[in-house]
């Protein structure tokens, strides 16, 4: 028993390291001045030969024209810009810039940018909205140094809050901001904006999660640093592909006025002469029924007393009923009153279909005819 506890207590754990959690809704707003940050208190050692940053920004100001810093890794005596990253995408660490080009600077709009870094091949990629806009190698032997300030919302060019730069503060917002101990492959930085904002991916690393969004929110915050909640959630955040892929699966599912088409007298039938012209007088049978509801009690009668007579139903001396008026079943017709109006729609509908004599009734022409003339 205390075997089989403890298989399960084991079990749990693993789905909770590996499974991704959901992403806190909040945004953090940092002040306009030099004063508005977050220092991540964590031991940056894991960091020391592979890391990838990434988040939500989105600038605010452009009162200097030119790049504000959201994520500084401060080492050491000033003037070390040990890791930076600013909200163009721009990137400089291991004492150098990564070569890139730079994005539009654009004011109160959200971007994604992750930049990634492994010691074992001295690569740093920049990715800005899933696409990569830079890269460079860095120093054989250069690993991250430690002891480092880690912060958020500053300009630091060492370790300590002493060594914050003026006048570069971000003042923007930041969302779902997450540290991992890994370097993401171009694909995984894709997925995780592809997903949107408010998709979960960035929550699926695990063990390589060095810092998350949630731990961030949980951070003591220094001057100005405020939450918001996140305005336009945008999961419906779709690349134009997929977003037509979706649409061509509604429209499939989606039931519609020809969906009667589908009844076995129909359905994998060649669209005749015969087959339009019986239809058209059935309707106008079922005319003779003005104000009465289209219910069981009604296709009983009609397939009893008046079966189509080109299909020979019929045995002499004995009322038969058939399936010619099963059609009626359908919930375009079933349960419907029987008005001049109803009769006109369909009649007129079927007039339409008699522009497809020749063709078969199969999955593509209802598909065409509930796209195009419902």
């Amino acid at each position: 028993m205390r075997e089989s506890c403890l298989l399960l207590l084991l079990l749990c754990l693993y789905l909770h390291s590996t499974t991704g959690h959901e992403v806190k809704h909040t945004a953090l707003a940092f002040g306009k001045d030099d004063s508005s940050y977050i220092i991540l208190n964590k031991d940056a050692s894991p960091l020391a030969e592979s890391f990838t940053v990434c988040s939500w920004v989105k600038r605010m100001r452009n009162e200097r024209d030119y790049r504000q810093y959201w994520f500084s890794y401060g080492f050491g005596s000033p003037r070390n810009y040990e890791f930076i990253v600013g909200d163009t995408g721009y990137a400089y660490m291991l004492s150098g810039s990564t070569s890139y080009t730079e994005a539009t600077r654009t004011i109160g709009e959200w971007h994604h940018i992750c930049v990634t870094w492994k010691y074992s091949t001295r690569m740093r990629y920049t990715y800005y909205d899933g696409v990569q806009i830079g890269s460079g190698s860095t120093s054989s032997g250069r690993k991250l140094r430690t002891p480092a300030t880690l912060m958020l919302g500053q300009l630091l060019r060492g370790y300590g809050v002493q060594n914050i730069e003026s006048s570069y503060y971000f003042g923007g917002q930041l969302f779902d901001t997450n540290i991992y101990t890994v370097q993401l492959t171009a694909d995984q930085v894709k997925e995780m904006f592809d997903q949107g904002r408010c998709g979960n991916y960035s929550q699926t690393f695990g063990e390589n999660t060095f810092l998350s969004w949630s731990e961030i929110l949980d951070e003591d915050r220094t001057g100005s640093v405020t939450e918001v909640t996140l305005e336009g959630c945008d999961t419906e955040h779709v690349h134009p592909e997929e977003e037509e892929e979706e649409r061509e699966e509604e429209e499939e599912e989606q039931e519609g006025t020809w969906d009667f088409l589908r009844d076995e007298r129909f359905f994998n039938k060649i669209i005749s002469n015969t087959l339009v012209n019986n239809i058209t007088s059935q309707l106008e049978l079922l005319a003779e029924f003005k104000n009465h509801s289209i219910d069981d009690a009604l296709i009983s009668h009609l397939k009893r007393h008046h079966p189509n007579q080109t299909t020979g139903n019929e045995t002499e001396g004995e009322e038969e009923e058939t399936e010619d008026w099963d059609f009626l079943t359908d919930k375009h017709f079933y349960e419907i009153v029987v008005t001049e109006e109803l009769i006109l729609a369909f009649t007129d509908q079927f007039d339409l279909l008699a522009e497809f004599i020749g063709h078969r009734c199969d999955d593509y022409l209802i598909k065409h005819l509930n796209k195009h003339h419902s």
